[in-house]
């Protein structure tokens, strides 16, 4: 790659975009429509994804390196959501899910399927975090690639039942919350009665309430979504003294696959019980 290719590629991905290099190679292999391929798919899935009308095209994603600023922080050290940290978190998963479906444009996929989000701090520096989204884009055979595809949280086999069902993934809906609360009930950890720790259950409430309204508010952006299928949760909650008393930080985020109801689809028919009628003879020694 040339000096001016190299300054061409970064400022790029200051725009939000991807490298020239992933541009080309994503651009070689939507050419190759029998190409060789990668995917995040189990042999399993990738069999049930054959068998479903999926063509696997390739292993798609995108990465986000980002720095938090602490200037958001004054006055949150009393108590509450601290507003920077969920933004920052926010703004890279949302980087990294965006250079991942410009990956799967460039292939003229469908759709992307088994997203997963890998995450990662650095050890050299406390202020940056790293998410990275890996996902496997697929072509449905003898359909036109629409104008962006469909990321999504589902498995191939979901995927295609959700497709014979008459609903089409429209994206991922995420909401997140990081809450943080200084003085957290630390006389009453370790204590012989049972009890209920009032601060905890706030902080955890109030974060989810966040998070579920960032999540509500993600999914309605997507026009003519009808709900959200296989919502996640992950919540990681941790405290420490400092001074005597018990700090609380509460880390929670959620997301799911947005979907929505084709015109002019019936419900699927429902599955009907089939009961062998075939004489087995007795258990013992039975072969067939």
């Amino acid at each position: 790659m040339t000096e001016q290719e190299d300054k061409q590629s970064q400022l790029a991905v200051q725009q939000g975009g991807i490298p020239l290099r992933a541009q080309r190679r994503m651009a070689e292999l939507g050419a190759a429509p029998n190409g060789l391929f990668t995917s995040t798919l189990s042999a399993a899935e990738g069999v049930i994804a054959k068998a479903a009308g999926l063509d696997v095209v390739s292993q798609v994603m995108g990465s986000s390196t980002y720095h938090v600023g602490f200037s958001g922080f004054v006055g949150t050290w009393s108590g509450g959501e601290l507003a920077p940290l969920t933004l920052a978190h926010e703004r890279a998963r949302l980087l990294a899910l965006s250079r991942m479906e410009q990956e799967a444009m460039l292939l003229r996929a469908h759709a992307v399927i088994d997203t997963r989000f890998m995450s990662r701090a650095h050890p050299w520096a406390d202020d940056l975090i790293e998410y990275t989204a890996v996902g496997t884009a697929v072509r449905f055979r003898n359909e036109p690639p629409p104008q962006r595809p469909a990321l999504t949280l589902l498995r191939a086999d979901e995927y295609s039942k959700l497709h014979k069902a008459g609903y089409v993934p429209l994206g991922i809906a995420m909401g997140n919350c990081f809450w943080f609360d200084p003085h957290a009930d630390c006389s009453r950890d370790g204590t012989f009665f049972s009890c209920e720790l009032p601060m905890h259950t706030a902080a955890s409430q109030q974060a989810r309430d966040l998070a579920v309204g960032r999540f509500r508010a993600s999914a309605q952006k997507f026009q003519g979504a009808t709900g959200v299928l296989g919502v996640r949760f992950h919540r990681n909650v941790y405290s420490h003294e400092h001074e005597g008393h018990c700090r609380l930080h509460v880390d929670l985020m959620i997301m799911g696959t947005a979907v929505a109801r084709k015109p002019g689809t019936h419900d699927p028919p429902r599955p009907l019980l089939v009961v062998d009628l075939r004489d087995r003879g007795t258990t013992r020694g039975y072969q067939g």
